[in-house]
């Protein structure tokens, strides 16, 4: 009769040789990060978690219901279009509520981008099985992914077809180059710069491996993909830079975007970065996971050179910069030896801490993100643009705005609280105009483009203190206010 420790080295006997398996390996991979993901959907049983979600993902979704897809993907033709198609289709075909589709499909998204991240490492790098696993196992549990995934829907959705694709151009299959042009173009049409680092990780990787031959082709196979990214972006290119650069140096001091920079950098990434660093200098190369490093890191940190030499979003490449990184880090723990059977243990032990620092993130329990507050990266994944406690005050102050605001005013919504005021006011878009601005100071040319066309009644709702010229409480309710304007009180 077989011990139960033998019965035990048996059962785990078949689960490696199960994971060792490619479909083993995904199927883990993607339960793991459905798992990781769905517990905060979980902890919050009303809402979905997410800054965005509620924001921008939820309010358009609530209409899509009897709406031609024709008129959403020209509506969000230049925001990512394929991912709100998608969300078309499944709200008509179940008739699910929003709230639903949106608590499920941030899980979805997320296991799915590890699956396609280990397909990339194990098909495209062609890694050893177990460099494959740990590098994507570190991945699942980064904090800067799982921020990501948190409510950035359409970036995550881009970066499967970026794996994708960058898995097809260093595979022989038959039909290469077609699946290339396709992937390419379903990249531009979930999020444009997910695409740019598709672009230019494949120029990279064609110039530096000279590899002039079918990387040429590759680069042919993208014309179309490129031609669409322009279409999409190149209107787009001088409000980005007067509208989104310098209003962002307008706000916020030099000094201040560059520290935001280098705090979320050191957030993400301390605990990772000395086996990158390991890694970088160990002497393996690939000239397409270095193209796409190099370019994040240009990208992430090009606020340094001022509002001149930036890059729009410099939060959004530091949350990309998770993927090299974690190729480089497995590269690190080869390097340092941890993949020895000595020093088993060692490798082990830095998985742990990892999974147990991204367990912590993910549900809330611990996190050290709120040290040092930042722009961009959460505390932690039970969150949303305002907080919890403070919903059911700010449907209240609704419900009192929806009875009381004058017909043919403005409710002007600092980002946060934009898609609740959407949502939760019923006269919205009705015979209430709802604007939002960007998170910080309200500018008069916002308050300026309000008053225009309107019954020149402006009201604001705010969680706190509102000191701006000519507004004034005209009701409040457990700390959220409503402000209304008075152009006399600032004559």
């Amino acid at each position: 009769m077989k011990s139960p420790l033998s019965n035990s080295n048996i059962a785990l006997s078949y689960f490696v040789n199960f994971l060792k398996r490619d479909s083993g390996s995904c199927l883990f991979f993607f339960l793991v990060g459905l798992t990781l993901r769905g517990i905060p959907e979980l902890l919050v049983s009303s809402y979905p978690v997410g800054y965005e979600t509620i924001t921008y993902y939820a309010p358009p979704l609530l209409t899509f219901p009897g709406r031609s897809v024709f008129d959403v993907f020209v509506e969000f033709f230049r925001s990512g279009p394929l991912f709100y198609v998608l969300m078309w289709l499944v709200a008509n075909v179940t008739g699910v509520h929003a709230f639903v589709i949106l608590k499920v499909v941030g899980p979805l998204l997320y296991g799915g981008l590890i699956v396609s991240f280990f397909v990339f490492l194990k098909k495209g790098l062609r890694f050893e099985w177990k460099l494959a696993f740990v590098a994507s196992l570190l991945l699942v549990f980064q904090i800067a992914a799982l921020r990501d995934s948190w409510d950035r829907f359409r970036t995550v959705f881009g970066l499967v077809f970026l794996f994708g694709g960058l898995t097809v151009l260093r595979s022989d299959g038959k039909y290469k180059l077609g699946l290339l042009a396709v992937l390419g173009l379903l990249a531009v049409l979930s999020r444009e710069y997910v695409a740019l680092v598709l672009f230019v990780s494949v120029l990279g990787f064609v110039v530096l491996e000279k590899s002039w031959g079918d990387g040429v082709r590759a680069l042919a196979a993208l014309v179309p993909a490129f031609v669409v990214f322009v279409v999409v972006v190149f209107p787009l290119l001088p409000a980005y830079w007067t509208g989104v650069v310098s209003a962002e140096f307008a706000s916020r001091s030099y000094v201040w975007i560059v520290q935001d920079a280098f705090v979320i950098f050191v957030v993400c990434y301390l605990l990772l970065l000395p086996f990158v660093v390991f890694g970088v200098r160990g002497g393996r190369r690939d000239w397409l996971v270095g193209s796409m490093l190099v370019w994040l890191l240009v990208a992430s940190f090009s606020v340094v050179g001022g509002p001149l030499f930036s890059v729009p979003g410099y939060q959004r490449w530091l949350m990309l910069l998770v993927f090299p990184f974690c190729v480089y880090a497995v590269w690190g723990f080869e390097r340092l030896g941890l993949f020895d059977k000595r020093r088993l243990w060692m490798l082990v032990t830095v998985v742990l801490i990892f999974v147990v620092v991204g367990s912590g993130y993910s549900t809330g329990l611990f996190s050290y993100v709120g040290i040092v507050p930042n722009s961009y990266v959460a505390v932690n994944l039970v969150g949303s643009s305002i907080p919890w406690d403070r919903v059911d005050d700010v449907k209240a102050v609704l419900a009192w705005l929806d009875v009381h605001a004058v017909s043919g005013s403005v409710v002007l919504a600092e980002e946060g609280l934009y898609g609740w005021s959407v949502l939760y006011l019923s006269r919205a878009d009705k015979d209430v105009r709802v604007i939002g601005y960007g998170p910080g100071a309200l500018s008069y040319s916002v308050l300026e483009s309000a008053l225009d066309g309107g019954s020149g009644v402006v009201y604001v709702v705010s969680l706190g203190g509102f000191d701006v010229g000519g507004f004034s409480v005209v009701y409040s309710w457990n700390g959220v206010s409503v402000f209304q304007y008075s152009s006399a009180a600032v004559e």
